[in-house]
């Protein structure tokens, strides 16, 4: 198994957010009071919660299910999403912190590595990372950059990643930068 992450949709899903979209516009027993305070995804996960998954990984795959799922599964969307709304409007107001998106978790994940990186890395060595980052993106947006340049990056990276943990500075006479 690869470590690409695979794709796949719960078409259900997509379903069940149209039909909220719908509802919200033409259901005339919504409450239009309570309509600014009713939170989609609740109502989203009261339905999806009583509903079969109909998963695909590709195109046609997501087409064929939306097809099966209107001629089978139509009225149960229908009624699964009406009872959500009934469920949520009898607590429009109750307390819910909400999940966080798979990007704050990539954006938090990534914080923290940060985090740790800078506390372990001497500050000469990143220095000498900096300097040299800026000088490469430079040389290659200005289209100066040379094979020899790249190979530089590529011994830059093995050496830091070396297991010993001797580091950058080690070589002083290599130039990184400039």
């Amino acid at each position: 198994m690869t470590n690409e992450k695979k794709t796949y949709k719960n078409v259900m899903e997509i379903l069940v957010d149209e039909e909220i979209e719908y509802q919200l516009v033409h259901n005339k027993t919504i409450n239009p009071n309570l309509r600014d305070y009713i939170n989609p995804i609740e109502v989203a996960t009261f339905a999806l919660n009583r509903l079969p998954s109909l998963y695909a990984s590709s195109t046609e795959g997501i087409q064929k299910q939306k097809r099966r799922a209107i001629i089978k599964y139509k009225k149960e969307i229908h009624q699964a999403v009406t009872q959500g709304f009934a469920a949520v409007e009898r607590d429009p107001l109750r307390k819910s912190t909400p999940l966080s998106s798979e990007r704050e978790d990539i954006i938090s994940d990534a914080r923290k590595t940060l985090t740790k990186f800078d506390e372990n890395i001497p500050k000469e060595e990143l220095s000498l990372i900096v300097e040299f980052m800026e000088s490469f993106l430079n040389k290659i947006q200005n289209g100066e950059i040379t094979s020899a340049e790249i190979i530089k990056l590529y011994y830059l990276l093995d050496f830091y990643w070396e297991e010993d943990g001797e580091g950058l500075m080690q070589n002083k006479s290599v130039r990184w930068y400039g």
